[in-house]
């Protein structure tokens, strides 16, 4: 048992503080300030892990956690407990600290979702009737009946899932549940559900994905133009990926000229820098539903040889965003390419520091970073960055 002091919060959600010989300690469900006492599960030379025993003397930004399942130990939070100025103040120093290499000007955070009532996407797990999310550090789930970081319509599907699961029970495996830009609803199962007919028309889903069997409308637009179905990845809140979009577009600037658009995923960004006057080839592993024009369908890295060997096309910008690993494999590609400008959207700062650190040793200066906390209570962090040769 050790005690110590809370200096910050650690990129992965862990308060940090150090113990009587200076070692590093990562203790979860702290606050910056708290005095605490800890139960150390890890100790390593440089390092050591802990849990929470006992809260000697609370930080003036510990708040009373809005959500009683968080309490109970559910892991979709990291930072409840933690008043949201202060979670703001973190996730800015996050950035700073992986970006201190690249002497990149780095914006003020910008807010845009709410605290909570934010998710017009989410999945859970079910298992033996039960759904809900994993107890923090388990595989053990937490059954929910509600969860207030859903949006009030997604959170009254959830209830409606849950309440049908009573009468049948609900395939184990995933749950996926997404709310399209105008109001209507779409659930996928991971495994085939004989009752999925009976949810459509409740709460406003208009369609379930049980398996490979469909009801009803499976496929509804997310965004205007932008079509996905409830396993399709799209930014969990509304207002926090309008601001993105706005700050990709800010980024990278009005048209015209060529533009490659790596990892696009639906079209999320496509609209946008269309409507600003570029000629954009988006691509992507795989292909969206709705499929833009000029679409490449392959792994980044693929696409980009394939363009490259061709040596017909040249682009005067490159946007990518990449899943939270980066795009290591990309850059080669890219620098071969030599755009002279580069957005690069991240929700990893880490692995963006990684990526913008090689383009920077490729003739590339970071020019500007704009980060965002579009998950509240959590402690991702979404950047995007400008880089120009």
């Amino acid at each position: 048992m050790t005690e110590l002091t809370i200096a910050s919060l650690a990129a992965g959600g862990d308060g940090v503080g150090r113990d009587d010989a200076g070692r590093v300690t990562f203790v979860p469900r702290t606050a910056p300030g708290d005095r605490v006492r800890v139960e150390l599960s890890e100790q390593k030379k440089s390092f050591a892990r802990g849990e929470l025993v006992e809260v000697l003397a609370a930080s003036p930004d510990r708040v009373e956690p809005a959500c009683a399942y968080f309490t109970a130990g559910c892991g979709g939070c990291q930072w409840q407990h933690v008043a949201r100025d202060a979670q703001l103040a973190a996730k800015h120093a996050i950035v700073v600290q992986a970006f201190k290499r690249l002497a990149v000007p780095i914006e003020p955070i910008a807010a845009p979702a709410p605290p909570l009532g934010w998710r017009r996407r989410a999945r859970f797990h079910v298992e033996a009737g039960r759904v809900g999310l994993y107890h923090r550090k388990s595989n053990r789930i937490l059954s929910l009946a509600s969860c207030p970081q859903l949006e009030p319509a997604l959170d009254a599907a959830y209830a409606a899932i849950v309440e049908a699961g009573r009468h049948a029970p609900l395939p184990d495996g995933e749950l996926a549940l997404v709310r399209g830009h105008q109001g209507d609803i779409v659930i996928g199962f991971e495994r085939p559900w004989r009752a999925a007919p009976t949810l459509v028309g409740k709460a406003g889903i208009v369609g379930v994905l049980a398996g490979e069997v469909a009801t009803g409308t499976t496929a509804i637009e997310i965004e205007a133009g932008v079509v996905g179905t409830p396993w399709n990845f799209a930014q969990a809140s509304a207002d926090g990926n309008a601001a993105l979009i706005g700050f990709a577009r800010a980024a990278l600037g009005p048209g015209p000229g060529n533009l490659l658009e790596l990892y696009a995923g639906a079209g999320n960004f496509t609209r946008g820098f269309t409507e600003d006057g570029w000629t954009v080839t988006p691509s992507d592993v795989v292909a969206p539903p709705k499929m833009p024009p000029r679409f490449h369908t392959g792994h980044a890295d693929r696409v980009l040889a394939q363009i490259i060997g061709r040596g017909k096309d040249t682009f005067d910008a490159i946007v990518l965003d990449p899943p939270r690993a980066g795009a290591a494999e990309a850059l080669d590609g890219i620098t071969k390419l030599a755009p002279k400008r580069i957005v690069y959207i991240s929700c990893d700062p880490a692995t963006l520091a990684r990526d913008a650190g090689r383009l920077v040793e490729a003739g590339y200066r970071a020019e500007r970073a704009w980060p965002l906390d579009l998950m509240p209570q959590t402690s991702h962090v979404e950047v995007v960055m400008q880089l120009a040769r």
